[in-house]
This record gives structure tokens, sequence and C-alpha cells, in this order.
């Protein structure tokens, strides 16, 4: 009985364990939501691109140019469920007004966080049927059931020079996360967000993407629409792209491209993106790890071996 239930359990545990875990990278770009899922355990993933935009203000006549450079590393351990990750931002800006001109170089701001995948509907576990290409494809009204995450994070040092008040050098950060599959290989993504939400004048947001990966599995198009308001600056920014898969699919880097534009004129905002992921996959390290602390008996401290009976007490 014994060996049949540990039989039963290596066979189950793999796909357990790798719920979260995907075979090709699972990249929050492009775009800037996140995903409600996790890199996966032991698995080190590195995000970032090339950004530029332009901001030009209709009242005050000033106008500004900034590249740089955006930047996430995402950690999975402990749990498939979980990961830990940095982003940044460091930014080169051009600045123009009718006092007169400067520039700086600096980082915008920088934020560690943690998140943790809190809902995943068991349907989405569902082996394909072999039978029916109807089955597999049409539309289910319970794939919008969405996968539901939360993220807590801490931002550090940010560039005042950046934002419209004085902000503390360190703030909090809170998002709330869905994540749905309507349609095969069509994935909508929301993100509720609050920043520095223990301060004087918070910054709340959304973050709406829709992503559809193309039939030959190794490029995908999005468009991505955020809203931003707080006590001193509101807007609407819609951004689309695409990404393509490089190499191997199971260790294949990412590249991508996207642009946007905001839709106000306090400032007026155009920018893009060209960026890149890539992981570092030891993931089946961390399963065995796993496996082992599942299958290995548990030794039982102070229990005494059973005595050898003599020859005499079979008799």
């Amino acid at each position: 009985m014994k060996k049949l239930f540990l039989l039963l359990l290596i066979s189950v545990l793999p796909e357990a364990l790798q719920a979260q875990y995907t075979e090709i990278i699972n990249s929050n770009l492009p775009g800037t939501s996140q995903s409600a899922y996790a890199v996966g355990g032991r698995v080190l993933q590195f995000e970032g691109g090339v950004w530029f935009e332009k901001n030009q203000h209709k009242y005050t006549d000033t106008r500004m140019d900034f590249t740089g450079v955006n930047y996430a590393v995402r950690y999975g351990f402990w749990r498939e469920q979980f990961e830990m990750m940095l982003n940044g931002t460091l930014a080169y800006d051009y600045t123009t007004a009718p006092a007169g001109n400067s520039s700086h170089f600096g980082f915008v701001n920088n934020t560690v966080g943690a998140k943790y995948l809190i809902f995943k509907p068991e349907f989405l576990d569902e082996e394909k049927s072999i039978y029916s290409w109807r089955a597999n494809n049409s539309f289910r009204w319970k794939n919008l059931t969405p996968s539901v995450a939360g993220y807590l994070g801490l931002n550090f040092l940010p560039n005042k020079r950046y934002f419209y008040e004085t902000i503390p050098v360190l703030s909090p950060k809170a998002a709330v996360i869905l994540q749905a599959e309507p349609i095969p290989r069509v994935v909508f993504v929301l993100n509720g967000i609050a920043d520095r939400f223990l301060e004087k004048h918070p910054e709340y947001s959304f973050i709406a993407t829709v992503t559809h990966n193309l039939r030959d599995g190794r490029f995908s198009i999005f468009v991505e629409q955020q809203g931003v308001s707080s006590y001193y600056y509101k807007d609407a920014i819609t951004r689309m792209g695409g990404a393509m898969l490089l190499g191997d699919l199971e260790n294949a880097i990412q590249l991508n491209a996207e642009m946007g534009f905001g839709w106000k004129d306090t400032p007026s905002r155009y920018m893009g993106l060209i960026g890149a992921s890539y992981r570092i996959d030891n993931h089946n390290s961390f399963i065995k790890k796993k496996l082992k602390e599942q299958v290995e008996p548990t030794k039982i401290k102070g229990a005494k071996k059973p005595k050898k009976r003599k020859k005499n007490d079979l008799d």
C-alpha cells in the first residue's frame, strides 16, 4: 500500500509543482502590466529595454525628451505561486523651457516587491480533448473566471525631478492582478494598483492588457490601456506592439517592441520601447527537491527498534 501511495505521489506531484511554470518564457513584456503567474521555482528572469519619450506641455511651453532603460529581475522560490522582483528605471532627460534649458541623468524610481498567486481556476489544468476541435477552441463562459494574484512592494530612492510633489524616500505599493484566457491564444490581464497609498496624495491606476498569441507560437501582439489618477496628475495612455521568440522555444530569448501615446495635452506624451527577456531555468532542480521532501520517510525521534525474538519464544 505504501509503495502504491509513493508511485501515485511521484506521478501527480510534478503536475502540481508545474502549475505556474511554463516551458516557454513567461515575461511581463511587452506592456507595463504584470501577469498573475510567477516565473516558477528556481527560475531567474531578466526583463528590460531601451525606451524614449517626448513630453510637451500646452500651457507652460515646456518640452522634455527622455531616453532611458527599464529593467526587472524576477526570481521564483519557496512555492510555485511566489516570486520576488525588482523593477526600476534609469533615465536621461533634456528639458526645454522659457526659463532655460537643463538636463539630468539618474534613477527615476526603484521598487522591490513580492507576488503570490492566490487563486487559479481548476479547469485551466484540464487536459485538452483529443476528439473535438470545437471543445478546445470555442468560447466557454467559465473561461472568463480569472486567476487572482496579489502584489506588495516598496518604492525606494525616487527622483523628485520626475514627480509633481515631494514624496518620501520609502513608500508602499500594492496591486491586485487578474488574468483570464477567454478564448484560446487570447489573454486578458487587469492590474489595479495603489501607489504610495499611505501618503497624503496617493496615486491610483489600472492597466488592462489584451495579448493575442499567433498560431505559430513565436509571435504575439498586444494592446493596452492605462489610466492614472492622483491629486496632481491624471492621464490615459494607450500602448500597442508585439513580441517574438528567438531560438529553441524552451530556451528562447523574447524580443519585443511597443509604442504609445497619452490622451492629454498637459503634457502630451509619445513613447516607445525596444526590449528583451531571458531566463536562467533551474526549475527541474526545484521539482526534484520538492519530490524528495514529499517522498522521503519521516524519521521519528526516540523510536526504538523492535527487539529480536529469542529462539525459545518461537517454540
